[in-house]
């Protein structure tokens, strides 16, 4: 069972107001750059980053890959799929904001934070997500958040963005359930 909680307008709204938040929150001349992670967390990165092109001109924007950062990574299997990561300029001194879809435990995050200092020390790393269904094992909390959705314990949240998804929506989906014991 999928519940529908933001439809393409209500994502793109959302999309619009964190690039508002981003844009009254982060000094004009900070060296700004939106790491995104990959898969979805890249593509809201690219969103917001044409939402504040028109006031900040063109903001670079990166993707991580933190499959090799995991603290589960041995647990992934025998081949997991590695995709690439991309940051499109030298970190140090920069502003960079970590974009993601959905914060939960807090240790997708953890693991960007690990893969980023290979690449350098910044001179600021914030936290932004679409949307916070708490949850948290790590005392990670987000900067910038479009949207808190609760859900419960079978429950999930599901982001689509445009390129992957054919389209930007929230829903919260059902997550199947274990069989009782001798069932």
């Amino acid at each position: 069972m999928t519940h529908n909680v933001l439809d393409e307008a209500a994502a793109r709204g959302l999309l619009a107001e964190l690039s508002a938040q981003l844009d009254r929150a982060i000094e004009p001349d900070a060296r700004l750059i939106l790491i995104g992670i990959h898969r979805r967390g890249d593509s809201i990165a690219a969103e917001i980053g044409r939402h504040l092109e028109p006031t900040r001109g063109p903001v670079p924007i990166g993707s991580l890959d933190i499959t090799l950062y995991r603290d589960d990574f041995g647990q992934v299997g025998a081949l997991p799929l590695v995709g690439t990561t991309r940051i499109p300029e030298s970190i140090e001194d920069a502003h960079i904001v970590i974009v993601d879809d959905v914060l939960h435990t807090g240790r997708t995050i953890r693991a960007a934070l690990r893969e980023l200092s290979d690449f350098g020390r910044a001179r600021r790393i914030q936290l932004c997500v679409l949307v916070d269904r708490g949850g948290r094992q790590l005392p990670i909390q987000p900067d910038y958040v479009g949207r808190v959705i609760e859900v419960g314990p079978n429950q999930d949240v599901a982001v689509r963005v445009a390129d992957t998804d054919g389209g930007w929506g929230v829903d919260i989906v059902a997550l199947p359930t274990a069989p009782e014991a001798g069932a």
